[in-house]
């Protein structure tokens, strides 16, 4: 079994199960309610592991423009998934939501387009797909360096300005970590709290 085949058994489960049936499981209302003053909402969950998987997949293990910006580019890998999706998702910003104030998720979930989220979230899902069917042309034991951290996290805007310390968290990394850890682990963490918001809002998944 090779590193595509071992990172599809994990991700299968991710898309076609647990993030795939929030939508049809999760009423739309209750998508955006944070149940407890602490805790975050489903929209913003998906939301934030979906900004994760595009940068890691894209920026740091492909080489490729983020979803968010744009589609086709030339590249074999990438697909026709354009959509200038922050805008189609009501979203001004471009970060991927670590460090936000509990005021600034409040925001979020007022003004998301919850559609144009689950659009991002397949495209999304589609392109991590088309560079793992083509994972060989990758350099996966390469590092992240300090010059590629500061153009995606800081020019390009993905770091929250209360996120700095994402570029030191980073360093260093070999885009088979950024890949396994942001594109599965971390994902897996967010389906977690997604889990006990949905207990705490009384939803019971079939």
């Amino acid at each position: 079994m090779d590193i595509a085949q071992v990172f599809l058994e994990r991700y299968d489960p991710l898309y076609n199960f647990w993030i795939g049936g929030l939508w049809t499981e999760v009423p739309a209302d209750l998508m955006r309610v944070r149940p407890h003053p602490q805790v975050n909402s489903i929209a913003w969950n998906l939301w934030h592991l979906t900004r994760v998987e595009d940068t890691a997949v894209n920026c740091f293990v492909a080489g490729l423009p983020q979803v968010l910006d744009a589609g086709a580019a030339g590249d074999a890998v990438t697909l026709d998934v354009a959509g200038d999706w922050a805008q189609r998702m009501n979203i001004p910003w471009r970060h991927n939501g670590s460090g936000m104030t509990l005021a600034e998720v409040d925001e979020l979930d007022a003004r998301i387009d919850l559609a144009a989220l689950q659009g991002y979230s397949q495209a999304v899902e589609a392109r991590t797909r088309a560079v793992i069917a083509e994972l060989d042309r990758f350099d996966l034991a390469a590092t992240l360096d300090e010059p590629l951290l500061r153009r995606v996290l800081f020019a390009e805007g993905l770091a929250h300005p209360n996120a700095g310390g994402l570029l030191q968290n980073y360093l260093g990394w070999t885009k088979s970590k950024c890949l396994f850890n942001l594109a599965l682990t971390h994902a897996y963490q967010h389906v977690g709290e997604i889990g006990v918001i949905a207990t705490l809002l009384g939803i019971t998944f079939d």
